[in-house]
């Protein structure tokens, strides 16, 4: 199951292990003999992956949309009207998953106000600034409500299902790329006392650095480079608090996972499938504290975010009812001659362009989107629908 595959990919070759071939080797030359020799045991060791904190990651903070968490944590609230009179509605928790589109940049490392600079200051360098992901919009994928959230559709970006192609191409067009994944959970993890004195206070467990760690594994794969690549985080939502915490996940748990090696339980600590280094012994059991880098997180307002707490997409992915109003509303009422129109503001919404997206041919929606951009980038005056795309978008909404 580890043995290096010709067709596996090494998100991070200097980290990558064989161990099946190291124990097959090692058996070959003890054959016939008593037992193993030092040089067969270093070379046992020598193919574990050894699991130690990683101090920090390429992504020194991440902003989070401030309105598009919270509309994801708006879809995982059901809420149960009473049947009878006295009774109180009900709330309960569907937990879901999203990828989230963004944009990379470059900021100093202090964000302080900058001093006045004279002719004696010295020019900043390299080491002033540092690289930040900014999140623009959030993308749900349908979902089956269960206990945990449903990442299957999400994991499908990298077998480049018709969907996910169809999203991270639009994406694509917004000037806009994968730049992480955030999911909600609902267990007591920052409780001890409810969580088990195992599991301490974490957010995430080992399913979940298995869920990202593949997808940054899928984003490695189709980036430029493995550098570029590798700028992806992880955050963790209450979805009963709305509390969020943002990581990046260690270079060696990615390795690992490419590797197939960790277990399948529901908990903070997970089994790995072959022996592993950790604090200089031999285990077989990790801490998911040991896979996680602590990063920080700000807030903002995405250009693509939407309005808040709406969700204009159905269950299976397709724009609401209240939604095609809405756009048919703005489409009567739209006045090209006016810079501030209600039209292009229902329009950044990311997960409204990916419904109209399967109803418009490619070369319109690509035009759409081209507008939209320059909308959302402040680039309003002479930014205008054309009276083909006006008719266009009436008769696929049903005007």
């Amino acid at each position: 199951l580890t043995m290096k595959d010709d067709d596996r990919f090494d998100p991070f070759p200097d980290l990558a292990k064989d161990y099946k071939s190291a124990l097959l080797k090692t058996k070959a030359r003890r054959s016939g003999s008593g037992g193993m020799s030092y040089g067969d045991i270093a070379r046992m060791q020598s193919s574990f992956h050894v699991v130690e904190p990683q101090p920090e990651g390429p992504i020194k903070r991440v902003y989070m949309c401030a309105s598009s968490a919270e509309r994801f944590q708006s879809n995982c609230l059901v809420i149960k009207k009473p049947n009878k009179k006295g009774e109180k509605a009900t709330t309960s928790v569907q937990n879901r998953a999203a990828l989230l589109f963004g944009t990379m940049n470059r900021e100093r490392v202090d964000t302080k106000p900058v001093k006045v600079r004279t002719s004696l200051s010295s020019s900043p360098s390299d080491r002033d600034y540092c690289n930040v992901i900014k999140v623009h919009a959030l993308y749900e994928p349908p979902q089956t409500p269960t206990s945990t959230y449903d990442c299957k559709e999400l994991m499908k970006w990298s077998d480049k299902s018709p969907t996910m192609k169809r999203v991270l191409n639009l994406a694509s067009q917004l000037g806009l790329e994968p730049v992480g994944w955030i999911f909600t959970y609902d267990q007591p993890r920052h409780d001890e006392k409810k969580s088990g004195d195992d599991n301490g206070a974490l957010p995430v467990w080992g399913p979940d650095v298995k869920t990202g760690a593949s997808l940054q594994i899928s984003k490695m794969k189709n980036a430029k480079d493995r550098i570029e690549g590798k700028k992806f985080v992880t955050l963790a939502m209450d979805a009963t608090s709305g509390a969020t915490e943002a990581f990046q996940l260690s270079d060696v748990s990615v390795q690992m996972v490419a590797e197939n090696i960790l277990g399948d339980e529901i908990d903070r600590h997970v089994s790995t499938k072959i022996p592993i280094i950790v604090d200089s012994k031999q285990t077989k059991k990790l801490d998911s504290v040991l896979c996680l880098v602590n990063t920080a997180m700000l807030t903002h307002e995405g250009m693509y975010a939407g309005i808040k707490k709406v969700n204009p997409l159905k269950k299976n992915g397709t724009l609401t009812i209240k939604t095609k109003k809405k756009l048919l509303g703005a489409l009567n009422k739209y006045d090209p001659t006016k810079t501030s129109n209600n039209l292009f503001e229902i329009l950044s919404d990311f997960n409204v362009l990916v419904g109209l997206d399967s109803m418009i041919p490619p070369t319109d929606m690509s035009e759409i989107c081209r507008l939209v951009k320059k909308w959302a980038r402040g680039q309003r005056r002479g930014t205008f629908m054309d009276e083909k795309r006006i008719l266009l978008l009436k008769s696929v909404l049903g005007g």
